[in-house]
């Protein structure tokens, strides 16, 4: 495996011809109505500790951050990806077909040969492992911090190619509320990544799959008895027929119609394995806190996986990572491709087309609850417009069975399958992570700001500021993006499990 020469990897600029000129024609939306959370149970209590700086630097507008004046290219491999031409050109793939270019004239000695993003291996994933985050240069991150459009965010942070990039409004941690139910979907992948030799003799032997009907592992459930784990972990197991267009999705917000059923399964999984935790609290501090050194957080499963995580931002970007590079972190693979893919796509998008396994997602249309409400308006009906969908590759798709993503706008197919996922919890506690730039954004008491939409729109400045592509051009850099058509700084590509 080769190892990147440069922790930052920079898109090329586009090579000399005529048709660029006319690429984009398409803005993107800046506004978008309030994004509503669920209304807290009796049982939830803000335990959030203030906002005074633990370990970290605050910087409230980056004043006096250098501001990178040329990009570096050194390197070179993952380069983005030429935009969609107009009619009748020819995109430069890999330095052939380049199409064509004006006569006469000759394309910057200067640029390399664009490449295609997502050529990297593991080797290639950055991250801070069980040590605390190292500040990044503009360079290394990429953004020209003095263009953040951040003034209605109080705390937050922004992790780019293993670095902290930017941290504002101090490290405290704080109760994630409904953010947790991300994090039991990562319990429940480590449960299965551990025990995936182990063989099946029987029902809840071997290893955890998303087929599993619940009472395999379970033995009977207050549920639908014939829900698979897929279905628990889409909230949509409870669903009277779950037959293809059938399904009803309802946002399970304390955990008790089907989500926290994940605990006894992740139990009943683990103790196949000699010197693993038992409890499923004690499997969580040891194979998720403590492996990645998240130092800062806890987890209490009285109120099951449905909220009970306390977190700093730094241990927000820490799991927001090991998402972002797949399942792998501190240079080893914690939790299976599959595992993650299922988490961060659609599961059933007959019953919801914003919701994987106990992940958000972006999408474009036909969403339900706080990731798109279609009934109420009170979010993005079609998702924000400025970032990728979260869409398979093909369809129809299994477990779901859908003919297509069910968009309203747009088409399902894209170049790169980089749709934005995310941990939502309750009061504003975001985990918003952007597979095709390489970035996480970590958020909390974020409330009434529209969301990954809003945080996304007060950090994007500061990264097209620097996209050697775009250079500052938001509208062109949007339209490429949301199609899904850029994907700068992809490290591997991202492919659907086999037999899906």
């Amino acid at each position: 495996m080769m190892a990147r020469k440069i922790e930052h990897r920079l898109t090329t600029r586009v090579l000399a011809f005529a048709a660029v000129a006319c690429l984009f024609v398409t803005g993107c939306s800046e506004a978008a109505p309030d994004n509503a959370l669920e209304t807290p149970s009796d049982d939830e209590e803000d335990t959030s500790q203030g906002e005074n700086p633990v370990g970290a630097e605050d910087e409230e507008g980056g004043d006096d951050t250098p501001v990178p004046t040329k990009p570096s290219v050194d390197g070179g491999k993952k380069d983005g990806a030429a935009p969609k031409p107009v009619d009748g050109a020819t995109p430069p793939t890999n330095g052939k077909d380049a199409g064509p270019v004006d006569p006469g004239t000759e394309p910057d000695a200067d640029v390399p040969t664009p490449v295609d993003p997502g050529g990297g291996d593991e080797a290639d994933f950055k991250d801070p492992g069980k040590e605390a985050w190292t500040k990044g240069t503009p360079e290394e991150c990429g953004m020209d911090i003095s263009k953040l459009s951040d003034s209605t965010v109080g705390n937050y942070a922004v992790f780019r190619h293993g670095k902290l990039c930017h941290i504002k409004g101090g490290d405290t941690a704080g109760q994630m509320y409904s953010a947790t139910k991300t994090l039991g979907g990562t319990m429940a992948g480590r449960a299965a990544y551990l025990t995936r030799d182990v063989a099946r003799s029987g029902p809840g032997t071997g290893t955890i799959k998303h087929e599993d009907k619940a009472t395999e592992w379970l033995g009977s459930v207050s549920y639908n008895k014939d829900a698979t784990l897929a279905h628990v972990m889409a909230m949509c197991g409870h669903s009277t027929d779950l037959t293809y267009g059938k399904k009803r999705y309802d946002y399970d917000t304390v955990g008790s119609t089907q989500i926290n059923t994940m605990i006894k399964v992740t139990e009943n999984a683990v103790k196949q394995v000699p010197g693993l935790p038992t409890s499923a609290q004690a499997f969580v501090k040891a194979e998720i806190f403590d492996k990645m050194g998240m130092k800062s957080s806890s987890w209490s499963p009285s109120l099951g996986i449905a909220s009970g995580w306390n977190a700093n931002l730094t241990d927000m970007g820490k799991l927001g990572t090991l998402l972002l590079h797949d399942g792998y972190y501190g240079g080893e693979r914690l939790l299976s491709k599959e595992w993650v893919y299922r988490m961060s796509h659609p599961a059933f998008e007959d019953a919801n087309t914003s919701y994987g396994n106990l992940s958000w997602l972006n999408h474009r249309g036909n969403a339900a609850g706080i990731g798109g409400n279609i009934t109420s308006g009170s979010n993005a009906k079609e998702g924000d417009p400025c970032a990728p969908a979260a869409f398979w590759p093909k369809y129809p798709h299994v477990p779901s069975g859908a003919p297509d993503c069910r968009a309203t706008v747009g088409k399902c197919e894209q170049k790169h399958d980089v749709g934005i996922f995310s941990a939502q919890g309750l009061n504003g506690q975001f985990i918003v992570i952007h597979p095709g730039l390489d970035m996480v954004i970590a958020a909390r008491n974020f409330s009434g700001g529209d969301g990954p939409m809003g945080l996304w729109k007060a950090v994007r400045p500061a990264v097209v500021a620097v996209d050697p592509m775009f250079k500052g051009d938001e509208a062109a850099f949007c339209a490429a993006y949301g199609a899904g058509d850029y994907a700068p700084d992809l490290v591997m590509p991202r492919r659907a499990p086999e037999g899906t």
